[in-house]
């Protein structure tokens, strides 16, 4: 008798779940993927709040230097491991720090809109390696000076970002970050108006405003990065150059990255 009513209960079950409506059976697994807000969040905690450093001192320059040398030595992150292909040609930029009406900033391109490549883009300085370059540190400062006029001498190198391809492969871009000692006046700079239409700087404080930011598709959309707005309407930070700052800014931004990680 009592196996009788526990084979009854169970086909009753049965019959039930069967008859719930798709979207009720759906609506479960649908809820228990992830959200794009919780990707955004993710996305802006590994960038930080607030800045790091608010001066391009001894103290900053130290941050800036040790954060940077630590990040390299850990496990590459995904979204930095590219497949590279065969005869791959090499570049450098250069990300720059420099105080500007005494504000830490980052100097960026805009460049000349009659260039068959990029033209009126937002990118850092740089370009392609020459035969004669000693190092690809030597290509970000060279390409440097002969498109903003910035002489070596006034930059202090403080490290590096692991390389990423451009958009169609061709190039292996290395960034290397530099540091202006000394307050800079833009107005200044002897630009190459053949290359660059103007040289900007936004402080350091403009990426940390969530009115400034959004969240875009990168190349074919499985990572998301910040495109960030600039001091001229419709101009933007995207793409790779986009790309290239949110790992910058994801690095000096982790408190992880004070400690070297432990040796295996």
């Amino acid at each position: 008798m009592m196996q009788s009513s526990m084979q009854r209960l169970v086909r009753l079950v049965q019959q039930t779940s069967s008859a719930l409506p798709r979207s009720v059976t759906c609506k479960r697994s649908m809820n228990t993927e992830p959200t794009r807000d919780s990707h955004e969040r993710r996305v802006w905690q590994t960038q930080g709040t607030v800045p790091p450093l608010s001066a391009l001192n001894t103290d900053g320059i130290g941050l800036l230097r040790r954060r940077l040398a630590n990040a390299l030595v850990r496990e590459t992150p995904r979204h930095m491991r590219f497949r590279w292909r065969d005869n791959m040609a090499e570049a450098a930029v250069l990300v720059i720090l420099c105080t500007v009406n005494g504000r830490v900033s980052v100097m960026f391109e805009e460049r000349n809109n009659r260039l068959n490549s990029h033209g009126g883009e937002v990118c850092f300085a740089g370009g392609k390696a020459d035969e004669s370059d000693g190092s690809l540190e030597h290509t970000a400062l060279r390409e440097t000076f002969e498109e903003i006029g910035l002489p070596e001498e006034s930059i202090t190198l403080v490290g590096r970002l692991p390389p990423a391809p451009n958009k169609s492969g061709s190039l292996r871009v290395h960034a290397f970050v530099g540091v202006v000692e000394q307050p800079l006046d833009v107005g200044a700079l002897c630009v190459n108006r053949d290359e660059v239409h103007r040289v900007f700087t936004l402080p350091l404080s403009h990426f940390y405003d969530p009115s400034k930011r959004k969240l875009t598709a990168f190349r074919d959309g499985n990572v998301l990065i910040p495109q960030y707005t600039t001091d001229k309407r419709g101009l933007h930070v995207w793409g790779l150059t986009a790309f290239l700052l949110h790992e910058f800014l994801s690095r000096i931004g982790s408190l992880q990255n004070d400690t070297a990680p432990p040796s295996l």
